[in-house]
């Protein structure tokens, strides 16, 4: 979905208003969700004052709605509470709500402005923030003796969810198109902690058939708290990825890279770095990921050399 977005993105780019490239990424979120104010503070000074008729009614709602204004807020919290009492299984709850996300991005996709699409893109992280708020209040009723641990390392996660999606949108920084793209990363965070989430709800239900809907080498790689990760996203031609390896603050790879062939495994990317001078493996699990130095003319790495970036976020 990533891709097709960004290459809506880049074919209509110059039809689009502009929006400054100086945008800045969103401010850390507030300390519980429940008290997130999800919608943008200055929609209702955008409204006028004086009563409209119905026909100008009508012409509001949908210019709020093509512009991104109109509050989906309580929407999404009705939709996701409708597809958790009607799922048979936590495995088909997250399939739904990945139709519901795909629901919004049709909204930023079809949006009629670059500007729109960046007031609109929110809504996509607002999906998954609901549901992974509606997994621990499940998770809280469950397991009460041990949640406290639990609330309090996913209150540490968030804190860094905002550097993560940073880190992720690289690619785009500087571009009138990196709102969209940090709100992609920042939803796609989410999405992965209510992966995280269902699956240890799944464990507390014995739901033994639970699996995850889909399956991406794409996301944040190592401990989040320190300045080593790997990070992989989609690249713009098919079954390639863009790769970035910070090993640690003085060495750092870029690159690009592709399913490797005939490997035995679908788990394992060939990457090559952006200077031709590295190349080597990406083995990467639900889990953890590790690159290995196949060859190097470099000073970062040697041939042969290791490196594990463990949890996937």
């Amino acid at each position: 979905m990533k891709k097709k977005l960004f290459l809506i993105l880049v074919s209509s780019i110059m039809l689009m208003e502009g929006c400054s490239v100086a945008n800045k990424a969103p401010a850390k979120e507030n300390a519980t969700l429940e008290s997130e104010n999800l919608a943008d503070s200055s929609d209702s000074t955008t409204k006028s004052s004086t009563p409209l008729s119905s026909d100008e009614g009508t012409t509001q709602n949908q210019s709020d709605s093509e512009n991104g204004l109109e509050d989906y807020s309580d929407q999404i919290k009705n939709e996701i509470g409708k597809i958790t009492s009607d799922s048979s299984s936590l495995s088909d709850e997250l399939v739904s709500v990945n139709s519901l996300y795909d629901k919004y991005d049709e909204l930023v996709i079809n949006a009629p402005s670059q500007s729109s699409m960046n007031t609109i893109c929110r809504w996509r992280s607002v999906v998954w923030k609901t549901e992974v708020q509606s997994l621990l209040e499940r998770l809280q009723k469950k397991d009460p003796d041990h949640y406290a641990d639990l609330y309090a390392e996913y209150k540490l996660w968030e804190s860094y969810v905002p550097n993560m999606a940073k880190q992720m949108s690289y690619m785009y920084e500087g571009g009138s198109i990196y709102p969209t793209m940090y709100s992609y990363n920042e939803a796609m965070r989410y999405k992965q902690e209510a992966y995280t989430l269902a699956s240890t709800l799944a464990d507390l239900n014995r739901e033994v058939s639970f699996s995850f809907p889909d399956s991406t080498p794409c996301g944040y790689y190592g401990d989040y708290t320190k300045d080593s990760y790997l990070i992989i996203t989609e690249g713009m031609e098919n079954g390639s990825y863009d790769i970035l390896i910070h090993i640690d603050t003085t060495r750092e790879l870029r690159g690009s890279g592709t399913i490797e062939d005939n490997s035995g495994s679908d788990d394992v990317i060939s990457f090559t770095s952006e200077d031709d001078k590295v190349k080597g493996t990406i083995s990467y699990f639900a889990l953890d990921a590790t690159f290995s130095v196949s060859e190097s003319e470099s000073s970062a790495v040697k041939n042969n050399d290791s490196f594990s970036f463990t949890f996937k976020h």
